[in-house]
């Protein structure tokens, strides 16, 4: 974990047709700090430590008002085809956990993203896109033909890029999935 704070611009993207919930902390039990103007992104704040004198609170005060408030985890409620920014502030990895948010869904997986602080400093862009998979039939044998086809699976996967469109290759980096009736 580094001493110095990366502040990090993020556009986060649904390009899939599903709800996901997406749930954004920081490794090594650190605190980490976020600004945003959405309605989607709901923050878990760190519990108040008591401030042992007048220059505790106010530069305390000041860091909230000006890079957000210390949070302990913040869930992105992402609709599909929906764009959210934001900028977060840390000093360790950002952890992005994913998970698929479906009514007819089942046999969940969840997906995960860790970004380590010498990708972060600039602008990103995760864009979440979705693949389908093996089809199932109703006995829950692999579907031969279209006609036996009754749940699928669904991948969601995460690319990161840089704002100039290159491809970070992230080795952190677990697709969500689950299986979807039809």
């Amino acid at each position: 974990m580094s001493v110095l704070s990366n502040s990090t611009h993020l556009n986060i993207t649904n390009n899939t047709s599903k709800f996901i919930e997406i749930t954004l902390s920081v490794d090594q039990q650190s605190s980490f700090r976020i600004q945003h103007s959405s309605q989607h992104v709901m923050e878990i704040p760190r519990q108040q430590a008591e401030h042992t004198s007048y220059a505790s609170w106010f530069v305390d005060t000041a860091t909230s008002w000006t890079r957000g408030k210390s949070m302990d985890t913040v869930k992105i409620n992402m609709p599909p085809k929906e764009t959210i920014q934001c900028d977060v502030s840390c000093s360790g990895a950002l952890e992005f956990n994913t998970a698929i948010k479906e009514r007819k869904s089942m046999e969940h997986t969840s997906g995960s993203l860790c970004i380590p602080p010498e990708n972060q400093g600039c602008e990103l862009h995760i864009i979440y896109i979705e693949e389908k998979g093996l089809g199932y039939t109703v006995s829950g044998d692999v579907a031969i033909g279209l006609a036996d086809l009754a749940a699928h699976t669904i991948f969601v996967n995460s690319i990161v890029k840089s704002m100039d469109g290159h491809v970070i290759d992230i080795e952190d980096n677990i697709p969500s999935m689950c299986k979807l009736s039809i």
